[in-house]
């Protein structure tokens, strides 16, 4: 089954919950409801990050789960790759030789296809942006225990200081880059592809309250991942219909051209 066949319009998946993150990170960021939650935290921890470096959020929750991921996504792409090699190879046998029905059809190859892109452009953007806009993170700054003051994500950064990639939040992303899964299920399975939705959420939100409780992320970092990668997410998925929208406004531009240089060479 093509996945075209039953997405759901784009305002409604994309627009309305991007609308909804945005809100969100404006009351976080600009209302400094940041720095309350944080503040929290901070003080629930008596006035310490105690959980910066325990072992079950450091090593387990934060290292572990990343290399966890790390595996997952590797078989995952190393099972899409074995698979289309398997199918090449049945169908260069010789056509006497009956093969019976392959499981791996164009759909699974699409869908999986898909799901391994939207992960690696949710996983590589968040990697990217990081390195691209310097934020502290809550255990740099002076009333966390840190000694630096806060520079707002739209102020000039100073040149006499060490950028740090704190913004977005790479831990949370390994959750939420996940959320290809609701399409990947939406195509496949049907009946799964809320659960798989709901899942994707809690793990991102699960993996980025891990790290605003060791000191390394604000609320808004996680909030700028979850929308990053959904929309990752969407781009793979609505690509085909978009990339068709895209085919025909250059078809009709190049014939405006052309009739355009038609008129002016008969005047």
């Amino acid at each position: 089954m093509s996945l075209t066949a039953v997405l759901p319009s784009a305002r409604q998946l994309l627009l309305r919950p991007l609308l909804v993150l945005s809100l969100l990170f404006g009351l976080c960021y600009g209302l400094n409801a940041d720095f309350a939650l944080a503040s929290f935290w901070y003080q629930l921890q008596g006035h310490d990050w105690a959980l910066q470096h325990y072992w079950l959020t450091e090593e387990v929750l934060h290292r572990g789960v990343r290399s966890l991921n790390q595996w997952v996504i590797a078989a995952l792409f190393l099972h899409f790759i074995g698979q289309i090699f398997r199918q090449k190879y049945q169908q260069q046998r010789a056509p006497s030789v009956l093969m019976p029905a392959s499981r791996w059809t164009a759909a699974r190859q699409q869908a999986h296809g898909r799901l391994l892109m939207s992960l690696a452009l949710s996983l590589a953007g968040v990697a990217i942006l990081k390195h691209s806009l310097p934020m502290d993170c809550p255990w740099d700054l002076q009333p966390f225990g840190g000694d630096q003051t806060f520079i707002g994500l739209f102020s000039s950064w100073p040149a006499n200081r060490a950028p740090n990639a704190c913004f977005p939040a790479g831990h949370a992303s390994i959750g939420y880059a996940w959320l290809g899964l609701y399409f990947f299920c939406l195509q496949l399975y049907p009946l799964l592809a809320r659960p798989a939705l709901i899942f994707s959420l809690l793990l991102g939100i699960s993996l980025g309250l891990v790290q605003q409780l060791r000191g390394a992320h604000f609320i808004s970092h996680d909030i700028a991942s979850a929308a990053w990668c959904w929309s990752m997410a969407c781009l793979c998925a609505y690509w085909p219909t978009l990339r068709c929208a895209l085919q025909s406004t250059v078809h009709r531009l190049n014939f405006l051209n052309t009739t355009t240089r038609t008129q002016r060479g008969t005047l």
